[in-house]
């Protein structure tokens, strides 16, 4: 069904028609695909409550792979951390050097997230010794925009993650 009104025009004789403008089918056609393309839009921006979980879930994981560095290396590794983010160090022949590699490079927290130790109170170091324990056990809060994950170390060096 055409929205603009179809004519005719007498050329010699013959008849010929023309329309203009596009069909009702092909206008739900181009709405639809804009619908859909807002749709994907919307649902890849994520929430403030997904960052929280998913930089804890990578704090975790670097802490679990920086317990395991200490144990393999046979050394103890710290973990610095400050209200703008945290870093990894290494003891070698009596100072704390840089851990190397790209998974241990110096993170900074995402803006919509804050750190706290687990009694409010912030956390300067945690270390791993040798063999894998922690004689610095932590609980690690992360917040915002209403979520809250704390991310556990134990005396065993466990790490754990939860709310």
């Amino acid at each position: 069904m055409p929205i603009f009104a179809e004519t005719a025009e007498r050329d010699g004789g013959r008849r010929r028609s023309r329309t203009g403008g596009f069909t009702l089918v092909e206008l739900m056609v181009v709405l639809m695909i804009l619908a859909l393309a807002a749709t994907a839009v919307v649902l890849t921006i994520p929430d403030e409550q997904q960052t929280v979980r998913s930089e804890a879930d990578r704090l975790a994981a670097r802490l679990a792979a920086a317990r395991d560095i200490a144990v393999v290396e046979g050394r103890s590794v710290a973990v610095r951390f400050a209200p703008s983010g945290y870093g990894f160090e290494r003891r070698i022949e009596g100072s704390w050097q840089p851990l190397p590699g790209r998974s241990f490079a110096q993170r900074n927290w995402p803006s919509d997230v804050a750190f706290a130790g687990g009694d409010g109170q912030p956390v300067a170091r945690l270390i791993f010794d040798r063999v894998g324990t922690s004689p610095t056990p932590q609980a690690l809060v992360l917040s915002g925009g209403g979520a809250r994950e704390t991310v556990r170390i134990s005396a065993t060096g466990e790490v754990s993650r939860g709310r």
